[in-house]
């Protein structure tokens, strides 16, 4: 029997949880799941440019995790887009939180979106959702 899988964190739930080829009845498509931490991977990989070391320091997990949370999500989004599925983001093992920037440590969300749990300094990240500034958009 394998260890237990580390529940990885993530900064926020994401905000849209289909996508599905424009024209067709979500009812008539064939769906491919991608978790909540798998779209975390990928939006921290792909669209911030982090390394996959920094994405796992930033995850809390192994490197190698990493890489197989990308490549089940990037084969996911590939299948989708050739075959003409919808994708679902939904499930996972994760956790919702914030990062302190003083220590590093995580501290988990309540629901009003401060932090209820976790670091006494209370000195979070700002979110990093924008491109890079020498990125176009």
């Amino acid at each position: 029997m394998g260890r237990p899988k580390k529940c990885r964190w993530v900064e926020t739930e994401p905000g849209v949880t289909f996508f599905k080829p424009r024209g067709i009845p979500l009812r008539s498509l064939q769906q491919i799941v991608i978790t909540v931490d798998e779209l975390e991977a990928m939006r921290l990989a792909d669209y911030l440019e982090m390394t996959q070391e920094e994405v796992a320091q930033r995850m809390q997990v192994s490197r190698p995790t990493v890489t197989r949370m990308l490549s089940r999500a990037h084969r996911a989004v590939a299948e989708a887009l050739v075959h003409g599925k919808a994708i679902c983001i939904q499930g996972g093992d994760y956790r919702v939180g914030q990062q302190c920037q003083s220590c590093g440590q995580w501290s988990v969300l309540g629901e009003e979106g401060e932090a209820a749990e976790g670091c006494a300094c209370r000195d979070f990240e700002a979110k990093e959702d924008q491109p890079k500034p020498d990125q176009e958009v």
